[in-house]
C-alpha cells in the first residue's frame, strides 16, 4: 500500500469516528426532521388564532359565517354581546382566538375585530368578507357571486417535462432542499478540513508528514478522505430528507398538499439525482482545495477566520443565486452565473432541477467546472507545498510566484 492509499485510509477513519463528524451527522438529521415538521407544528400553534366568534344581525353573520369559513373556524355566532369583549368572554365560547363584529354602515359592510394577537386578522377578514360587500352593494345574493368568481385556469409546461403544477412544485421543493444539503456539507467539511490541516501545522506533525510523503499527495489524500465523509454524511442526510420528504414538498405547494406530496416522484427524476452527485462532487473537489490551501497559510490557529473567511462568500453568494434560480431559473443573471466556478455547483443543479436547461449550457458548465477542479488543484497544491512548512507569517507574493515557477 502506498503512502497516498496509508494517508487516505488514516484520514478517513479518523473524520468518520471523530465526533464533530457523528454530532453534525445526528444534527443534520434532527433538522431536516424538524423542518419537515414546522409546517404541521406552526398551523397547530395557529389553530386559536383562527377560531373567531361572530357577532351581528344574524342576516349578516350567516352570509358572513360561509365566507370565512374559508380561512377560520366560527366557533359561535351571536345577536349581540353585552359590550366589549374579555378573554374571559373568548375562553367561554371556543377558546377563541377573535370576536368579530359585522354591521351595516349605510350600504357598506363594518366589521370590528377583537383580537388576541392584533395585527394578522385584518387582511384576511378584508377577503373573505368582500363578496359579502358587493353583495350589500349590488343586491345580489351572496352565493351567486362566489359562484362566478371562480375561473378554472388550467397551468401547462411548455417544455413538457411536468405533467402538472404540483409535479413542477415538488421539483422546486426538492430541489430547495438538495441545494440546502449540497451548501451544509460542503460549508461543515470545508471547515473541518481546514481545522485538520491547521491543526498539523501548529502541532509540528505536517513535518513528520511532508517528510515521509509529498505535500501533493498529501493534498490529495486529505480532499479525497474528506469528499468521502462528505459522501457519507450527505447519503445520511438525503435518505432522512426522503422520508421525511411528503412534508418538505409542500413549501412549494400551491394546489393542495396532497397533490404534491404524490408528484415526488415525479418532480424528482434519477437524472436530476446524477446530476445532484456529479455537481457535489465538482462543488466540493473546488472547495476542498482551496480550504485546504488555506489552511496551510494559518500558523495560529486563532488565525483560521481571518484567511479561510474570504472563501465563504462565493458559497452563501451561491445558495443566495441558487434561491432566485428556484423561481427564475432562466433569468439572465442566474443564467450567467451558473458557469462561474464556485457558483455553478448551486446554481445550475437548480436550474436543471426546476426547468429544461439546453444540454449545451449543462455541458459548458461541467467542462467549466472541470477546468476549475484542475486549475484549483494546481495552484491550491502549490499553495499548501509553501505554505505547510512556513511557521509566523503567511508566505509573500514572491515567494509564491518563486514557487510556481519551480514546479
Amino acid at each position: 500500500m502506498n503512502a497516498t492509499a496509508v494517508v487516505l485510509q488514516a484520514e478517513f477513519g479518523r473524520r468518520v469516528r471523530s465526533r464533530s463528524f457523528i454530532f453534525g451527522t445526528v444534527a443534520g438529521a434532527f433538522a431536516i426532521v424538524l423542518i419537515s415538521l414546522l409546517p404541521t407544528l406552526l398551523s397547530g400553534s395557529g389553530n386559536q388564532a383562527k377560531r373567531v366568534v361572530l357577532v351581528g344581525d344574524p342576516a349578516l353573520t350567516s352570509a358572513a359565517r360561509v365566507l370565512l369559513e374559508r380561512d377560520f373556524t366560527i366557533t359561535a355566532t351571536l345577536p349581540q354581546m353585552a359590550g366589549a369583549p374579555t378573554i374571559a368572554f373568548l375562553d367561554a365560547h371556543g377558546k377563541a382566538g377573535a370576536v368579530a363584529s359585522l354591521s351595516r354602515k349605510g350600504t357598506k359592510l363594518h366589521a370590528i375585530v377583537y383580537t388576541r394577537e392584533p395585527g394578522g386578522m385584518r387582511r384576511a377578514f378584508a377577503s373573505d368578507l368582500g363578496v359579502l360587500q358587493i353583495a350589500l352593494l349590488t343586491g345580489l345574493p351572496a352565493s351567486r357571486i362566489v359562484s362566478n368568481l371562480h375561473v378554472d385556469v388550467d397551468e401547462r409546461d411548455i417544455a413538457g417535462r411536468f405533467s402538472d403544477v404540483s409535479h413542477a412544485m415538488a421539483a422546486k421543493g426538492i430541489g430547495y432542499l438538495f441545494v440546502m444539503l449540497l451548501y451544509l456539507t460542503i460549508l461543515l467539511n470545508a471547515q473541518s478540513i481546514v481545522a485538520a490541516v491547521t491543526e498539523e501545522k501548529t502541532s509540528r506533525i505536517a513535518e513528520l508528514l511532508v517528510a515521509a510523503i509529498d505535500p501533493a499527495q498529501l493534498l490529495l489524500a486529505k480532499v479525497v478522505a474528506t469528499s468521502a465523509t462528505g459522501f457519507l454524511q450527505l447519503g445520511v442526510w438525503v435518505g432522512v430528507a426522503l422520508l421525511s420528504g411528503r412534508a418538505l414538498t409542500g413549501m412549494f405547494n400551491t394546489p393542495s398538499a396532497s397533490d404534491a406530496a404524490d408528484a415526488v416522484a415525479v418532480g424528482i427524476t434519477a437524472p436530476d439525482v446524477l446530476w445532484f452527485l456529479l455537481f457535489f462532487v465538482l462543488g466540493f473537489i473546488q472547495c476542498a482545495v482551496l480550504f485546504a490551501a488555506a489552511g496551510s497559510l494559518v500558523s495560529r490557529s486563532e488565525d483560521v477566520g481571518n484567511v479561510s473567511g474570504p472563501l465563504y462568500i462565493p458559497v452563501v453568494g451561491a445558495i443566495a443565486i441558487a434561491q432566485f434560480a428556484i423561481e427564475s431559473p432562466n433569468a439572465p443573471y442566474v443564467v450567467a452565473t451558473s458557469f462561474i466556478p464556485l457558483l455553478s455547483p448551486f446554481v445550475m443543479y437548480t436550474r436543471i432541477t426546476v426547468g429544461a436547461v439546453p444540454p449545451w449550457q449543462i455541458a459548458l458548465a461541467i467542462a467549466i467546472n472541470l477546468a476549475a477542479c484542475v486549475g484549483f488543484a494546481w495552484i491550491g497544491g502549490r499553495i499548501y507545498r509553501v505554505g505547510l512548512l512556513l511557521y509566523g507569517r503567511p508566505p509573500t507574493p514572491r515567494q509564491m510566484i518563486a514557487a510556481f515557477r519551480n514546479d
